[in-house]
């Protein structure tokens, strides 16, 4: 059996949680850049996915659920206390960040919850428990931004909008991110296409490619291989 329930996070973790999640499928694809941070409970241990800025393969595991909750990007930083490239692509189990006492207690907990929805709220309570102030007001800004253009980001222009210098912006950025504003604009982007291909499957990759935002379909072409490690073409028939 395969299925993916998704929760919108309580009120008071809506600043920093876009969302909650639990999956059981036979597929395998790939982890893609999304921007995003998450906390997983594999079924046999609770660990940390930080954002990725490649395709990192994962294995099948047909008999297990996974349950996660799902960050904004940028609101993740300070609830486990990684900071900086800290983030970006990292698998770091929760014990090496809250240490584990925390880890085993919450293993067990969510070992003994008789749901996915139970085992959701075990998690967004450990969140809760470790949030201690709201995001980046920066970051969040900038995230925003860069959610709503979708013509290629140019930091001088960026940092003036938000009241920074650029390198103060890029460190903001990477402090609470794990990298910098042009690789979080090229990740949106990409999800943009993915989103657009998913939706109008009849519509030609030149014309995905403008609507997107990237400057043709060469374009296209060479962020899909970076991020999705192949073609549009093939990537498109995943979706």
């Amino acid at each position: 059996m395969t299925f993916r329930l998704v929760w919108a996070p309580p009120g008071p973790l809506a600043l920093h949680v876009a969302c909650v999640w639990a999956a059981r499928s036979r597929a395998a694809d790939p982890l893609l850049p999304d921007g995003a941070v998450e906390l997983v409970w594999s079924g046999r241990g609770l660990f940390v996915r930080g954002a990725d800025t490649r395709p990192h393969d994962v294995g099948a595991f047909p008999d297990r659920t996974f349950v996660a909750v799902r960050f904004r990007p940028g609101a993740a930083a300070d609830v486990f206390g990684l900071r900086g490239a800290e983030l970006a692509d990292a698998r770091v189990g929760i014990s090496q960040l809250w240490g584990r006492a925390e880890m085993e207690r919450l293993e067990s907990m969510l070992a003994a919850s008789r749901s996915p929805w139970e085992a959701a709220h075990v998690l967004q309570a450990a969140v809760a428990a470790h949030v201690a102030r709201p995001p980046d007001p920066v970051v969040s800004a900038i995230v925003a931004a860069l959610r709503a253009q979708h013509s290629p980001v140019r930091v001088a222009p960026l940092a003036d909008w938000i009241g920074l210098s650029e390198r103060q912006l890029l460190r903001r950025c990477v402090a609470s991110l794990g990298y910098g504003p042009k690789k979080l604009d090229r990740i949106f982007r990409f999800q943009r296409f993915r989103a657009l291909a998913a939706r109008h499957p009849g519509r030609g990759l030149a014309e995905l490619a403008a609507v997107a935002g990237y400057a043709d379909q060469s374009h296209l072409t060479r962020e899909c291989l970076r991020l999705a490690g192949e073609t549009p073409a093939l990537h498109r028939t995943r979706l």
